[in-house]
């Protein structure tokens, strides 16, 4: 029943747009992608201070069907045209891997605040570029690592491993993160190379911003001073020879901050359940991490005392809404405190997935491509 209660307030979302305040943050959408329901009307259906405005795809008439199917107001020619709207405060990027620099770049010039999907771009030079171009025009510029904003993350993870008294400190992480390729065509936009496409940059760019949130965390450092990081060894799973630059899978190592870090992601060629898990040796306790990226289906996480083998196990399902509703939520609210009082530093106290994070994030990416042999996103061959 608990599950049925937390499935039906994730969905029951209605995108008709209905009660929204006459001042209402109005968003703009590049592209109809797939991901738009689930990652912004959804969590806006549920928002006053949100209006999904305006929308413009490759496609006109795509554009045009997306819009009476979730009511939204204003369809343009083309992207440009959204972006020189100036009704339109701020701009949602879900275009694919290779396309998120060109198009947020515009976005910051034409003056919008920029909620951009992960990863922010192809590589850790553009991903710089990128943030010096927020910063010189005054603008938000947020990469969509939803699973930060859940109270099961900014509280419950946070809490767990902030307490070094309890746990000792941590000796190691293992991560995981596999989906079945099943429901993904051949030509699916994460298997192309052209458009940023690989598991690393996929389901790995999780793995690395989960390991370094719980860095971070347990050595209470933000990201703005994180630590060094060092891979050591990169192994790219499942290269085709006809498509030599795409990795269906990677495992990888690499140290942050002194701690050693492993991780392992693959689009499966089998029917199993997608898993997500993270597993923290410490000196004295275990903790296991599940489905952090997604808890509002189901997640758990256990404490293991390592001299008696006694365990425990913590849940925090919030008000039963996604990561997404938070994300959204959190940058409606930046993006009013900014209004407010003109404030990046304060804006970003609310929504923490900066531009300058995204910099960390690829630059271990990179490095981890260059590892296994394989080009970085964004290089010519």
């Amino acid at each position: 029943m608990a599950l049925i209660n937390r499935l039906w307030t994730h969905f029951s979302g209605d995108t008709k747009q209905l009660q929204k305040q006459t001042d209402a943050l109005k968003i703009g959408i590049l592209g109809a992608a797939n991901i738009c329901n689930m990652a912004l009307l959804n969590p806006a259906s549920k928002l006053s201070n949100v209006l999904i405005y305006g929308i413009a795809a490759r496609d006109r008439q795509k554009a045009e069907a997306f819009a009476r199917k979730h009511y939204i107001p204003k369809v343009y020619d083309n992207y440009d045209q959204l972006l020189a709207d100036p009704d339109i405060t701020a701009i949602y990027n879900p275009l694919p891997n290779g396309l998120h620099y060109e198009w947020t770049m515009k976005a910051l010039r034409s003056g919008k605040h920029v909620l951009c999907e992960k990863p922010m771009t192809n590589n850790a030079e553009e991903a710089r570029e990128m943030v010096d171009e927020a910063k010189k025009q005054n603008r938000l510029l947020i990469e969509a690592f939803h699973y930060r904003y859940h109270p099961f993350c900014r509280e419950t993870v946070k809490n767990t491993i902030s307490n070094r008294d309890e746990n000792g400190p941590i000796r190691s992480i293992t991560g995981v993160f596999t989906v079945p390729e099943k429901f993904l065509q051949n030509n699916d936009i994460r298997f192309q190379y052209p458009l940023g496409g690989g598991a690393q940059m996929d389901l790995g760019c999780y793995l690395v911003s989960m390991c370094r949130y719980i860095v971070n965390t347990h050595n209470n450092r933000t990201e703005q001073n994180e630590g060094e990081f060092e891979v050591q060894k990169a192994e790219a799973l499942r290269v085709s020879p006809t498509n030599p630059q795409i990795d269906r899978g990677m495992r990888s190592e690499f140290q942050l901050d002194g701690i050693q870090c492993n991780i392992y992601n693959e689009f499966t060629n089998n029917w199993s359940f997608m898993k997500q898990q993270l597993i923290i040796e410490c000196e004295k306790v275990t903790i296991t991490i599940a489905y952090l990226i997604a808890p509002v289906f189901y997640h758990y996480l256990t404490i293991r005392q390592r001299d008696n083998g006694q365990t425990r196990t913590i849940k925090n399902y919030g008000d039963n809404q996604s990561t997404y509703y938070y994300q959204l939520k959190a940058f409606a609210e930046a993006i009013r405190c900014f209004q407010n009082d003109a404030s990046l530093d304060r804006a970003y106290e609310i929504v923490y997935t900066t531009g300058t994070s995204a910099i960390r994030n690829m630059e271990i990416i990179d490095e981890i491509y260059r590892k296994a042999g394989l080009l970085v996103r964004g290089t010519k061959n």
